[in-house]
């Protein structure tokens, strides 16, 4: 099971902690500051990122996609 649960530090009470138990049992529970989980959500997006220009880039060296020179460029630009 996966869930996120953004709630300040003072939030954080007896009732909430009950909730997580019962909730989760014998699981392990992860608790992290924001910007611990900013960076990790920002690196998950950065390998995705980098996995789409990764094929892009093996896409083009095999002949797949469109490819221009900035004259050719610029001449369709002129059309």
């Amino acid at each position: 099971m996966y869930a996120t649960y953004h709630l300040r530090a003072d939030e954080i009470n007896d009732d909430f902690i009950k909730t997580l138990k019962s909730t989760y049992q014998q699981d392990e529970i992860v608790i992290l500051p924001k910007n611990a989980y900013t960076e990790i959500e920002k690196a998950c997006h950065n390998a995705i990122f980098t996995e789409k220009l990764q094929q892009n880039i093996q896409d083009i060296e095999e002949g797949r996609g469109i490819v221009k020179t900035i004259v050719e460029l610029e001449a369709m630009e002129n059309e």
